[in-house]
């Protein structure tokens, strides 16, 4: 529940419309983490490996010393309505899930009045009524006008986030009728005239306005706090400390001698006697101020892969991210160089290892060195890329439909024939027929399933290729025409210069790719089997592109993904692929479209992929400006499929443009209060480090990716 605003519109809403008179109660209590530590802790036993428990222990002694320090809140919110109008679909249109129940309050058992509080009392032997200091003893304090502007947060939520113990807040609204506010308000100003009252300047005030809004709905709202300890002393302090606090907000009456009558109010009765009259404090959209009250102490979850804290200072808890089953688990993580996007990804990788998840991590920067010493070697393979140690085969077959290859080798060889990577090849119509024509011949001596798609070995290389080329270039070689009749075999002109294009492109594309990667120096490199280690055989396996050249990362990024597509559909399992850096995919079209189709297939073999760069703009282009993204080769389209079916998606601080453009295209989730706290964070390189939003659920929430002290020890500086 995070859409604050347009919780409060709803909610003014529903107050003008079906509900009357209501009650609206919270009860506030310090969080026990036991359940969730208990949970942690099983699980870290229920994990075969060593290195497996281990950071998941060390989680739960976190998750224990969090729960010491009491700053976790748990609420639970209760809606009295007395006319019986509210329907649970109606809180639906709140996103609250909602059911019958009946508030019980923690004070079973007979008590005492005293003149500011309830005393506990039960009878002994004898007989008489003594103190029983085993329950809460508690107080309650009520306000009779409610001043300044009142928000989601201020001051009802505020309330709870500062309490120090057990608390219950009630709202009581009574729906007023327009003509008893006008016959208020001239009442009043006939005591005002007459100088009967010295309160009756402000009444009149309250009815005016209350007249100037009766088109909306006007509201008598009287706010009651209950204040629970079983130390009277503390009970006394933190009653008065409530009072003092509050002032600002609402004048407060101490109740003193109304503390039974008070405590009615903490239940289903419609109006309790006793109770002394208040004003008319709160209008159409006093109500409302309470809806942040709805979106605090959510239940803590017990299961998934850990993040970290939630900074949220009314409803911190710790946050999990769930993989349920064979649910969709894609994810983009995004973020300002700096912000903590690469540690929290490696920490991530971790994390969802120990769980039994296989992950590969593509890394462009070499941090993914930190991660495989936090592994300390084990269960981990360690695959650094670069010219001196790295050869690829672009023939290898990773498709089992031959058209598919045939196209996936197309764009393979327009990244080759780019050396310089400022523009891959764009072939002709002839080279592409002559491409895939070579290729057919390449492949043909081959079993396409048993030999080509099962061993990389035996695939034939560039050398091979160049001479296919040069075979097509032969068979289209045109002779000179000679007259013949047509039943004979004579060509039309268009179909003679159709074949010479053709064979004209064979030969040449042979002469280039040949002097380049047949007999140049990079042949060392592209003429000879691929040597990856894609056995997939670790738990964690990384791949560190540092000490590849830039211009050549597009090249080296859609070879070993392709690569690993193939083995990911031949041996389902449960595993994550990580690709940093997504920009080096964006910049050609078809890689985009590859990285889009993965994330439309994928998830079949039980596989979720993860996208990391700074913004949107790798995904989607430059806002306002996507034709000329689309122009200079960025896929729009495919960046914007990606968008949409990825499940959740962690942001670290941004620039402003980028984070309020992140909000644009999540309206119903990413909130302008997460907008600006990511702008902030984003703001200062010394500051905001770690400090992130998790879209997740339908929902956002700030979070602090809370390291554990391993992973702080590894992972810091990447």
């Amino acid at each position: 529940m995070n859409d604050q605003s347009a919780v409060i519109g709803q909610m003014v809403s529903l107050f003008a419309g079906p509900m009357e008179h209501c009650r609206f109660m919270t009860f506030a209590i310090p969080a026990n983490m036991d359940a969730l530590e208990t949970a942690r802790r099983k699980l870290a036993m229920s994990r075969p490996e060593q290195w497996e428990r281990r950071g998941l222990l060390q989680e739960a002694q976190m998750i224990a010393e969090m729960g010491r320090s009491g700053d976790m809140r748990k609420t639970r919110h209760f809606l009295i309505d007395f006319n019986d109008a509210v329907t649970i679909g109606d809180l639906g249109n709140w996103r609250i899930y909602g059911e019958p129940d009946y508030p019980s309050l923690p004070i079973p058992g007979d008590y005492a009045e005293r003149s500011d509080h309830m005393l506990p009392v039960v009878k002994n032997r004898a007989g008489r009524w003594v103190i029983d200091h085993s329950r809460y003893k508690y107080g309650i304090i009520s306000s009779y006008q409610l001043t300044r502007s009142w928000d989601w947060r201020h001051p009802l939520a505020q309330v709870i986030a500062q309490a120090d113990g057990p608390m219950i807040i009630c709202v009581d609204i009574r729906k007023i009728h327009p003509e008893r506010v006008a016959g208020s308000a001239e009442f009043w100003e006939g005591m005002v005239l007459n100088g009967q009252d010295r309160s009756a300047v402000i009444r009149r005030q309250e009815a005016e306005m209350a007249l100037t809004l009766r088109d909306e709905a006007v509201h008598h709202v009287r706010v009651l706090f209950m204040v629970l300890d079983k130390s009277q002393d503390s009970l006394r302090e933190r009653l008065d400390s409530l009072r003092k606090s509050s002032t600002q907000f609402m004048k407060v009456d101490r109740m003193f001698g109304y503390q039974a009558a008070a405590t009615e109010m903490f239940g289903p009765t419609a109006k309790p006697a006793g109770m002394p009259t208040g004003h008319y404090n709160a209008l159409s959209r006093g109500p409302a101020v309470i809806a942040g009250m709805w979106g605090v102490g959510r239940d803590q979850p017990l299961n998934g892969i850990y993040l970290g804290l939630s900074v949220d200072d009314v409803a911190r808890h710790v946050c999990l991210l769930e993989w349920k089953g064979n649910d969709p688990f894609h994810g983009m993580i995004l973020g300002k160089t700096g912000k903590g996007k690469t540690v929290a990804a490696q920490a991530l990788s971790w994390r969802l290892a120990e769980q039994g998840a296989q992950v590969i991590l593509l890394e462009p920067q070499g941090h993914c060195r930190r991660l495989a010493h936090l592994a300390q070697g084990k269960n981990v393979a360690y695959n650094e890329l670069s010219y001196e140690t790295t050869r690829l085969n672009i023939l290898d077959v990773v498709y089992e439909n031959e058209s598919k290859q045939y196209d996936h080798v197309i764009t393979l060889l327009g990244l080759l024939l780019d050396p310089l990577g400022n523009n891959p090849r764009r072939f002709s119509n002839a080279e592409i027929a002559a491409i895939r024509k070579a290729l057919q011949l390449t492949y043909a001596r081959y079993d396409w399933h048993k030999e080509l798609l099962a061993d990389q070995s035996l695939t034939p290389t560039l050398r091979v290729f160049c001479t296919k080329l040069e075979q097509v270039a032969e068979q289209y070689a045109v002779k000179e025409p000679q007259l013949a009749v047509a039943g004979n075999g004579f060509r039309p002109q268009g179909a003679v210069f159709a074949s010479q294009g053709v064979g004209d492109a064979a030969r040449r594309l042979a002469e280039e790719i040949a002097s380049l990667y047949v007999y140049g120096d990079y042949a060392e490199n592209f003429n000879t089997p691929t040597n990856l280690d894609l056995k997939l055989e670790e738990r964690i396996i990384l791949f560190d592109f540092s000490k590849v050249p830039e211009r050549r990362r597009s090249l080296f990024y859609y070879i070993t993904l392709a690569s690993l597509n193939r083995q990911i559909r031949s041996d389902p399992r449960r595993r994550v692929v990580i690709v940093d850096e997504v920009h080096y995919m964006s910049q050609e079209p078809t890689l985009m479209e590859f990285m889009a189709n993965m994330v439309k297939t994928v998830r079949t073999f039980g596989t979720a992929v993860i996208m990391i760069d700074q913004d949107l703009e790798a995904f989607i282009g430059v806002e306002g400006a996507q034709a000329e993204s689309a122009a200079g080769g960025l896929n729009i389209a495919a960046g914007q499929f990606i968008i949409n079916n990825v499940s959740w998606t962690i942001v670290f601080g941004m620039k402003r443009d980028a984070s309020y453009r992140l909000m644009n295209h999540y309206p119903d989730e990413i909130l302008p209060t997460h907008a600006e706290f990511l702008a902030r964070m984003g703001s200062d390189d010394k500051f905001g480090k770690g400090m992130s939003v998790v879209r997740y659920n339908g929902k956002a929430n700030m979070v602090y990716w809370k390291l554990r002290p391993m992973e702080e020890d590894a992972l810091f500086g990447s």
